[in-house]
């Protein structure tokens, strides 16, 4: 038996009296109440099979003692239960997906059998740690980061039909991107009165491309309005190649830095475990989902994975000089794959980031003038303009009063600052 689990024994009088099971999908649920009076033998107390999800609380109110705990299996809607359960009083759980993986089960899906295996896997110490859930606040950042995610895929899904469309009709492809992609195409359809229906499709793929491009740009800058009022995101952007979006999508995924006991935890939640040789069925699993030749796994935080690759590819591109980049390159030339060494590259920044959202002192200053750049043209992407009507002066005076912050009470860096 684990320490852990040992310890939970030796504290099973501060334990509440009921222990609920709880089976959830998108519109029912199922509860399985059982009585933990007697330590020792616990007994079914109640189970209620089909229940609206709307009538979660007023179900709990009628049937469930408030000395009690629901163990709810992690999914989409595992958090937003929990928060409408402790809304009412009651304590709620949520525990990891595989907790009931391997309990026998019937040869059909029985909701609240897995209720009851959930509940009693409490019972008997099965269960170790909790899930953790983002509070409201980060619950919207996370809701923020999601939007832009699916909103640069549709931006992106757009953008290929309409490349597909000119490449095979033979029309001038647009190369260029952004807004100047549409202005380019709707000239070009002017220019040589392009007719019919793949007009009327392209015009109508135009229309779907500003609309989604102008949504990219507001959440874009409701990202940045967010990073620039949160001191934590700031602090994130001194890593190389980490711009804004970067630091956001990596403080909504955290929130609480201490649930990581180590740098290597977060890394792995960042979606940078890698692929390791082995003939067990579980790595074979981890290759596929990875994809072939591909360094990691294909777990973590998919967001979190994709800046910080890409993080890892601007080291290499725009910080070759750096002591990251130099280290990357003689990678690469002892021939190790780019985007292999583009990932390693990802993972140490992000155990840098464990340690900046730790309040970890700064080692040394010589990324203070990389960082004051970086800040200026952070200035320049919110607008001066706007940094104006939030209070914040001119460009030079945002990114010496940002550098002040991090740098200020370390001693003054000898010789030039590194770039």
């Amino acid at each position: 038996m684990s320490a852990k689990r040992q310890q939970r024994r030796r504290n099973v009088e501060d334990e509440p009296r009921y222990v609920i099971g709880m089976d959830a999908h998108s519109k029912k649920l199922a509860i399985s109440i059982w009585d933990w009076s007697d330590r020792f033998n616990a007994c079914l107390h109640r189970e209620i099979k089909c229940v609206d999800i709307e009538a979660m609380v007023k179900t709990y109110e009628r049937h469930v003692d408030l000395d009690s705990i629901t163990i709810i299996e992690a999914s989409t809607n595992a958090a937003i239960l929990k928060r409408r359960l402790n809304e009412a009083g009651f304590r709620a759980e949520v525990v990891r997906s595989d907790t009931i993986a391997n309990k026998e089960r019937k040869r059909k899906v029985c909701d609240i059998q897995d209720a009851q295996n959930l509940a009693l896997a409490y019972v008997k110490g099965d269960i170790e740690e909790f899930v953790w859930t983002p509070s409201d606040t980060y619950t919207e950042y996370r809701d923020i980061m999601f939007a832009y995610r699916d909103t640069s895929k549709e931006v992106t899904r757009v953008s290929n039909r309409i490349w597909s469309i000119c490449s095979r009709k033979g029309y001038k492809l647009p190369i260029r991107g952004g807004k100047a992609k549409t202005d380019t195409l709707r000239a070009t359809i002017k220019e040589t009165n392009i007719t019919g229906f793949a007009k009327e499709q392209l015009e109508m793929l135009l229309d779907d491309h500003d609309r989604l491009f102008k949504r990219k740009e507001e959440l874009s800058q409701k990202i940045a309005e967010i990073v620039l009022s949160n001191p934590r995101m700031l602090k994130l952007m001194q890593l190389q190649g980490v711009n804004y979006k970067g630091a956001f999508a990596l403080e909504a995924a955290v929130e609480d830095p201490r649930r990581f006991s180590k740098a290597s935890k977060l890394a792995a939640y960042g979606g940078f475990s890698p692929i390791v040789d082995s003939s067990g069925d579980e790595e074979e699993r981890a290759k596929k989902h990875g994809g072939f030749k591909k360094p990691l796994d294909g777990e973590g935080r998919q967001d979190v994975k994709f800046f910080f690759t890409e993080a890892g590819q601007s080291v290499l591109t725009s910080c070759a000089n750096s002591k990251l980049g130099k280290w990357g390159w003689a990678m690469i030339n002892r021939g190790k794959p780019r985007n292999k060494v583009a990932c390693a590259i990802g993972r140490k920044l992000l155990t840098y980031g464990w340690h900046i959202l730790r309040g970890d002192p700064t080692p040394n200053r010589v990324s203070e003038a990389f960082f004051k750049r970086k800040m200026r043209t952070f200035h320049q992407t919110i607008s001066a303009k706007r940094m104006h009507e939030l209070g914040y002066g001119t460009r030079d005076e945002f990114a010496n009063a940002q550098a002040a912050l991090i740098y200020g009470i370390l001693p003054k860096a000898e010789g030039k600052a590194e770039g």
